[in-house]
């Protein structure tokens, strides 16, 4: 039964109940706890409200509400332009994001600024319930496995003795589409497992020279010295080429080299995590398989990459046990990859300078900019491809011909 009827079957009871007796009401109470399930106090109390009391009637319960629609709004903004992070996430970044959201979109006023920066985590969730949305897509694994020095190169299961940055994790994404047929773009994954710092380099193809050339290009941007590299068994980091550049490093101590069980992706899951926040949240699971595109793609994984980890915060798991059927984990305060580093002790005084000179100049919302930008010349290339193929009188009629849409925007400059 509804509540609806329930409230028109009290109404017409209450009537009945008013002109009985002693034993009559006592009937009739015996009656709404049959029929409504109404214990005996409440519905004394019931019957004794006035009639139409309670026909048409809503109540509230509990306090009456602190945030609303102007927090949702500054909310929406910020989830949106760092990528839609869960509310243990986004609550902490809100008092570093919020001055730059007011050079971007006005100044706040004093009461609602100090009710942003105390809300809760589950507030911020509730908040934005209505605005939140998800979506499945198909993967594909293009991992194939390394065989010829596959033996020489030890597996490493856990990280649970690392304490300080340098130990990396390494992984590729294959941006393909429905198949893994001809060329395309891949996207080589390093994350630092103490910080979680993150960088992300596309290639053509996933050849030798092209992951070599990607994983040089990060060592030289990443705050810290490579120690150790553990990867999958892909053919793409089992080999000579990267060996070579690991172990033969001239002045540079050599690099620790070593890699997960097959199919196992738990012994990788620091990096698997960022295939998803950094690559496919990204660039999604469309086929990129015009090699035009690369320079684009990097400039957005460049400005990409240090939102992600001057802005972003992140939790790293801290304990995990199983309680009968279940599993109870424990996170660690989010911080974000940047400030992870400024924690560490042995970090040198001009690594630690230029961190905190980038977090004062970088403002995340026009890394966002520049991000969309270069996004909009990626997927601009694509639907230029696809439109070569048509006549000119054909693609003049075609409403989004590109005669009908504005040239694309010049290339950004790296930060």
């Amino acid at each position: 039964m509804s509540q609806k009827s329930k409230d028109e079957y009290v109404e017409k009871m209450r009537l009945r109940y008013q002109s009985r007796g002693r034993e009559g009401k006592s009937n009739l109470l015996d009656e709404l706890f049959e029929v409504c399930g109404l214990s005996r106090k409440h519905a004394i109390k019931l019957m004794n409200r006035p009639l139409g009391s309670t026909v048409g009637r809503t109540e509230n319960h509990g306090r009456k509400s602190v945030y609303g629609k102007p927090e949702r709004q500054v909310l929406k903004v910020i989830w949106l332009a760092a990528n839609q992070p869960c509310g243990k996430l986004l609550a902490p970044m809100i008092e570093t994001w919020l001055p730059h959201y007011e050079k971007q979109h006005g100044r706040l006023g004093h009461a609602l600024r100090t009710r942003l920066k105390a809300i809760s985590a589950r507030t911020v969730d509730r908040l934005l319930a209505p605005v939140k949305a998800s979506e499945n897509r198909k993967r594909n694994s293009g991992t194939k496995p390394g065989t010829l020095i596959k033996s020489q190169i030890p597996i490493r299961t856990d990280n649970d003795d690392i304490d300080r940055p340098g130990y990396i994790e390494a992984d590729t994404v294959a941006h393909c589409g429905n198949r893994l047929e001809d060329d395309f773009v891949w996207t080589v994954d390093l994350t630092d497992v103490h910080t979680q710092w993150t960088e992300c380099r596309a290639v053509w193809n996933k050849g030798q020279y092209g992951v070599v050339s990607a994983i040089a290009e990060i060592e030289g941007v990443v705050p810290f010295d490579l120690l150790a590299f553990d990867s999958d068994n892909g053919s793409e980091f089992l080999n000579w080429h990267l060996v070579h550049y690991l172990q033969q490093r001239g002045e540079k101590p050599a690099v620790a080299f070593t890699r997960s069980r097959p199919y196992r992706k738990n012994d990788n899951a620091g990096v698997e995590q960022k295939n998803w926040t950094h690559a496919r949240q990204l660039l999604g699971y469309d086929r990129l398989g015009d090699p035009e595109k690369l320079d684009a793609i990097n400039e957005a994984y460049r400005a990409w990459c240090t939102l992600k980890n001057f802005f972003v915060p992140v939790m790293k798991l801290k304990e995990k046990t199983r309680v009968g059927a279940k599993y109870r984990k424990r996170y660690d305060k989010p911080r974000t990859p940047a400030d992870r580093m400024l924690e560490w002790e042995g970090i040198s005084r001009e690594k630690a300078a230029w961190i905190r000179k980038q977090k004062r100049e970088l403002n995340p919302f026009e890394l966002q900019e520049q991000v969309e930008l270069a996004l909009k010349q990626v997927f601009a290339c694509e639907a230029l491809d696809s439109d070569a193929e048509m006549t000119g009188e054909e693609a003049l009629q075609a409403p989004d011909s590109p005669a009908s849409r504005p040239a694309a925007s010049k290339a950004l400059t790296s930060l």
